[in-house]
């Protein structure tokens, strides 16, 4: 399996600097080199998603290339591809069918048909059930009937698969898919199965990828999970709590403080380093509306593209700065990429 690289640094990273993928441009045509010359390194073309709205929440569309200016580590950058708000985008919708989510699958089933019922023509989805194991129920198509079929299909498992699920949808599917993408995550955050990918290689592979926007859609289950847990040490019906039951108890939800935390630092990671942003959909009647505003904002996504002036390929960070001439506006895009080794 093709894994990014320069995963020991990927902590370091993530305190200093949001990261982007930029990858070389296929069909590059590069002469042959004589053996007094220097080495020339692959033209690599930097796409970055870029996000307008107005002080009220309201996305702007209707901005052209001119009103753009970009910036890498302060130095202005020429734009040389501009995807404007009505291009089709790509999407992998991943949804956690694992036992935390199981009595309310048929809900979740609704909110993701909804959502497929706000696609325009041209957009593509990818549906993705993620439990005990990782399964693609369909890849990228806009075949209304094929993607709901899919999603009706999706049956419940009893573990959650969380890092092999994004993995597969940002590395091994989506990378190389060109124009818009993004991943929609519904899921707690917490991975109770994967074996042969870990959290540190899904942020790197988020990383490494091309333009790939990351939507966790964080689903409460911290109260489900302390009624079981406190049923199981409760034992029999009536009986009463014993001062050890009490040590366990509390141990037991310092313990889950300590998962939850890391679950949601690591959806915001994800969400920070795309681009992206987390929404709470803390009661699954909340779903359908933050899968809602999520397909809102891809319809008002912007697509910008440079060569970058600095050539060198190493493994270092660099900081993306992008700027709107129109006064009043707010813009959200990757702060800083990574090019892949």
């Amino acid at each position: 399996m093709l894994l990014p690289t320069s995963r020991a640094n990927t902590r370091v990273l993530l305190v200093l600097v949001v990261a982007m993928v930029a990858l070389p441009v296929s069909g590059q045509q590069q002469r042959v080199q004589k053996d007094d010359e220097p080495i020339k390194l692959h033209t690599t073309l930097v796409q970055v998603p870029v996000i307008v709205s107005a002080p009220g929440g309201r996305y702007v569309s209707d901005l052209k290339q001119p009103e753009f200016t970009i910036l890498e580590d302060g130095v202005k950058q020429n734009i040389e591809v501009f995807g404007s708000v009505e291009e089709p985008f790509s999407v992998a919708l991943l949804l956690d069918s694992s036992g935390s989510t199981g009595a309310a699958l048929d809900q979740i089933k609704s909110a993701a048909l909804a959502f497929l019922g706000n696609l325009r023509p041209h957009d593509q989805v990818m549906i993705v059930s993620f439990n005990d194991s990782v399964e693609i129920l369909s890849e990228l198509t806009n075949d209304s009937a094929k993607l709901a079929s899919a999603v009706q299909s999706i049956k419940g498992g009893e573990f959650t698969q969380v890092y092999e699920a994004v993995y597969t949808a940002v590395w091994e599917r989506l990378r190389d898919v060109p124009g818009r993408k993004a991943v929609i995550l519904f899921t707690d955050g917490i991975d109770t199965a994967s074996s042969e990918i870990s959290e540190e290689e899904t942020l790197d592979a988020v990383i490494e990828s091309e333009d790939i926007i990351v939507y966790p859609i964080r689903y409460a289950t911290r109260s489900d999970v302390e009624r079981k847990l406190q049923a199981k040490l409760r034992g029999p019906a009536n009986s009463s709590y014993t001062p050890a039951m009490n040590v366990k108890l509390e141990e037991s939800m310092r313990e889950l403080d300590r998962t939850y935390r890391r679950a949601d630092e690591y959806l915001q990671q994800l969400a920070e380093m795309s681009g992206g942003v987390v929404e709470r959909a803390d009661r699954l009647g909340d779903l359908k509306s933050a899968l809602g505003r999520i397909a809102e904002e891809l319809r008002h996504q912007y697509l910008l593209a440079y060569y970058p002036t600095h050539h060198e390929k190493d493994d270092q960070s660099r900081k993306i700065t992008v700027r709107v001439s129109r006064p009043g506006v707010i813009v959200r895009a990757r702060p800083a990429y990574r090019i892949a080794q």
